[in-house]
């Protein structure tokens, strides 16, 4: 089994890394494909995880390049990009991969599953779920924060990995989960647009009540809509929409006691506006407006969301929003 992990950033590696010692053990390999300035520091140095455990990666347990042709040898692509970079993704499986390999997704949301199947009709595309964050600390250093496994669709390939004894949750029908994560991923845009740390984000009683705000939209639009969701990570989402409206002390106590975040990281759509990159904005916000429109429902919070975001990412405003300034864009 040649796994090939298409577009390694800070999941992809994270996952290489954690996988690649169960996976020589049953025969197979991991080549991890990204930028250079990614991955050569691992070439060199090798690659340390921590945040659930701690464990150091020789610099030779993982092939890396920056050449797409190995694709020619994968027996698994898993996608580990972000939601902008996957139409040049497809054009390389497409142009590349043998027809047979099917193709792992652990892309935030639920539309880049479906654009694959849309893309690979013929093909075996398999959704998949993160259900943690991952941050650089340096070029050869990742660290996790949150609980959870790796959630899979089940099929041959995942099966194969769950039975080398990788650390991956298989599913018969990964939708509630992906919605469910969905919810979490929410927060993103409040913490790009205010460019701070989570933790300081969380905090602050007017970027809460902003979360909660999105957050208890897309309940109601769930609801409406009849989509089934399942919980992921320790807070149940409709008791979050009330523990974000309580007194600080307590939301401190009670919720983010139960995050263990890293007290600098940032949501990965926050590190995205500050390097002036696209945000996977679409795909979250816009997921919940997207069904809001299909169902005919309002969602003014997130279709502000996205607005909001867009127009950093146009250099028509910059993040750094206080509360308050969020807070009325919002009611705008």
């Amino acid at each position: 089994m040649h796994i090939v992990i298409f577009g390694a950033g800070a999941i992809g590696c994270y996952a290489g890394g954690s996988w690649c010692g169960a996976v020589a053990k049953a025969g197979g390999r991991i080549t991890l494909v990204g930028r250079k300035s990614t991955l050569d520091p691992i070439a060199d140095n090798g690659l340390h995880l921590s945040g659930s455990g701690s464990t150091a990666i020789a610099p030779d347990a993982l092939a890396v390049t920056d050449d797409p042709q190995v694709l020619r040898d994968a027996d698994l692509i898993v996608l580990a990009m972000k939601a902008h970079a996957l139409p040049k993704a497809i054009k390389d499986i497409r142009a590349i991969a043998k027809t047979q390999a099917p193709i792992l997704s652990l892309l935030n949301g639920l539309a880049p599953i479906r654009t694959l199947r849309d893309a690979f009709p013929d093909r075996d595309c398999i959704a998949g779920m993160v259900p943690f964050n991952v941050v650089w600390q340096d070029q050869a250093r990742l660290h996790r924060t949150g609980p959870g496994e790796i959630a899979v669709q089940s099929h041959a390939a995942t099966e194969w990995l769950a039975k080398s004894g990788t650390a991956v949750a298989l599913h018969d029908d990964l939708t509630p989960t992906q919605y469910g994560k969905l919810l979490l991923n929410l927060a993103n845009p409040v913490n790009a647009l205010a460019g701070i740390p989570l933790y300081d984000m969380l905090l602050d009683p007017g970027y809460r009540q902003v979360m909660g705000q999105a957050l208890k939209e897309a309940l109601h639009v769930y609801d409406r809509a009849g989509i089934e969701w399942a919980q992921v990570g320790p807070n149940n989402p409709r008791l979050a929409f009330h523990m974000l409206r309580a007194p600080t002390w307590l939301f401190k106590a009670i919720v983010l006691r139960k995050q263990a975040l890293d007290r600098k990281s940032m949501t990965s759509m926050a590190e995205d506006l500050r390097a002036g990159r696209l945000s996977e904005i679409d795909i979250l916000s816009g997921e919940i407006a997207r069904l809001g429109r299909t169902h005919a429902i309002a969602t003014p919070v997130n279709d502000s969301l996205v607005r909001l975001v867009k127009s950093v990412e146009t250099g028509d405003r910059k993040s750094g929003l206080s509360a308050r300034q969020l807070r009325d864009e919002i009611k705008r």
